[in-house]
């Protein structure tokens, strides 16, 4: 694993990141931009980097807020043919687009995948289509709010244009949430998950994956939640799981999973089992993974709500393949002030490697503050085979130095997997700056070196 620079102190006469030129990547030759240009493609320039930055700063975001959403349990970023893609806002255009990363460089391929602003994502690549389901979103603590309908668009893509192009769009609900989330089981049917008046809902298509039926509440009391949970769903070993928090103050709260058998009557749900239960030790944060070649292995990065120093704040919950129960391992404690946690599951090294906010390292502005507001986004990893993060080494990724990142985001696939058709990925990370409206992104080839 390659380690990301160490941050320096700003020398002086240090100009201000809006005094500095744009430029183009050093990597993206001058006949490919030519090429694209003359395509009607889009490239967008990455910026110069500055003394203590990390990651390097990508597309301007003006016109939309949050566009990598605020919980961890959305994809923005996928893989396929050898690239990396992602879905991001177009400021010129004021709609989102269909990105690809060439080179360490943005360069927008024209193809809209929503009209909206303000809205937020979840994106799957199945291998053959591309699914983005799209919805308005409420702030923490705000109930769902109707007409505001979530949509799914579906995209093909051509290998010989290396294009995707629009197949249909369809209605998921008509709600405002909070955070949804999609996947789609062994049968061709995609699922949702979301939550309104206080219960988990879920919806699926038919077996086109396009024709959605009317949503419906998972039918356990246990889903009865506050107006502050949320829930994910993850396709894993012929099933349909799906993991939401309860914080509703009583014995019962915590991160409850329950699954549906792929081809089973749509409300024919497992009882719910606590990962973790008991006040505080769920939040609505969480982002879930499974690794195939172990059949029932899947994976939730979760936060909790727990405020003592020394207890975890960020936690990686592990579904045992034999036993069917969890284990909770802690990620960072209260003291280390983490928040916004995903994992990847990277299959050529065999490790679990996690990602989260954390305050800013010293030498920067706002060193050490513990906020919501955003820092710095570092990584903590471990051994698939002994999960272990307390003595993990935290390094950092994505860092602009004069500002607070936040956000991080990234794929649903496994990373370096011949299996999911991400041989040779390595690792792209996608974060937001909110003061500049910026992105900013993170590149590890899969040979370990940091770059672009």
């Amino acid at each position: 694993m390659s380690k990301a620079k160490a941050p320096v102190s700003r020398p002086a006469g240090f100009c201000s990141r809006r005094s500095r030129d744009l430029r183009l990547h050093v990597l993206l030759a001058a006949p490919l931009t030519a090429l694209l240009l003359a395509l009607g493609v889009v490239v967008v320039p990455a910026a110069s980097a500055a003394p203590g930055d990390v990651g390097v700063q990508g597309p301007s975001h003006s016109g939309t807020g949050t566009p990598t959403g605020t919980k961890r349990s959305t994809s923005g970023l996928w893989f396929h043919g050898g690239s990396w893609w992602g879905n991001l806002w177009h400021t010129a255009s004021s709609d989102f687009h269909i990105f690809k990363f060439n080179a360490g460089t943005w360069v927008d391929t024209g193809v809209a995948t929503d009209p909206r602003a303000n809205t937020h994502h979840d994106v799957l690549w199945d291998g053959m289509t591309l699914h983005v389901a799209s919805y308005k979103f409420v702030k923490d603590g705000l109930p769902a709010e109707p007409n505001y309908p979530t949509t799914m668009r579906r995209y093909s893509y051509d290998p010989v244009t290396k294009m995707y192009k629009l197949r249909d769009s369809s209605q998921i609900n008509n709600q405002r949430v909070e955070a949804l989330t999609i996947d789609k089981d062994s049968t061709g049917r995609v699922w949702a998950t979301w939550q309104q008046r206080n219960k988990i809902y879920l919806n699926v298509t038919g077996t086109d994956g396009k024709t959605w039926g009317k949503p419906f509440a998972h039918p356990s009391s246990l889903s009865n939640v506050s107006v502050d949970d949320t829930s994910a769903v993850i396709a894993f070993d012929g099933k349909i799981g799906v993991m939401w928090n309860r914080q509703l103050g009583d014995a019962n709260d915590g991160m409850y999973w329950s699954h549906h058998v792929d081809g089973a009557a749509n409300t024919n749900w497992t009882t719910p089992v606590a990962a973790v239960k008991g006040q505080r030790s769920g939040d609505d944060h969480m982002n879930l993974k499974w690794l195939d070649s172990t059949g029932d292995q899947v994976f939730a990065a979760i936060k909790t709500s727990f405020t003592a120093a020394s207890q975890p704040l960020i936690q990686l919950l592990a579904l045992n393949k034999t036993t069917k129960t969890w284990s909770a391992h802690t990620i960072a404690t209260v003291a280390e002030c983490p928040n916004r946690v995903m994992v990847l599951i990277d299959e050529s090294t065999q490790r679990l490697r996690t990602f989260a906010t954390y305050p800013k390292p010293s030498g920067t502005p706002n060193a050490g503050a513990c906020t919501s507001s955003g820092g710095a986004i570092y990584e903590k990893s471990s051994p698939l085979n002994n999960i272990n993060f307390t003595t993990a080494t935290k390094t950092l990724r994505i860092m602009d130095a004069d500002q607070y990142t936040h956000n991080v985001t990234s794929t649903k696939q496994n990373l370096n997997s011949a299996a999911r058709g991400t041989a040779n990925s390595g690792l792209l990370l996608l974060a937001d700056v909110n003061a500049t409206s910026r992105y900013w992104h993170f590149y590890e080839p899969p040979t370990g070196a940091a770059g672009g």
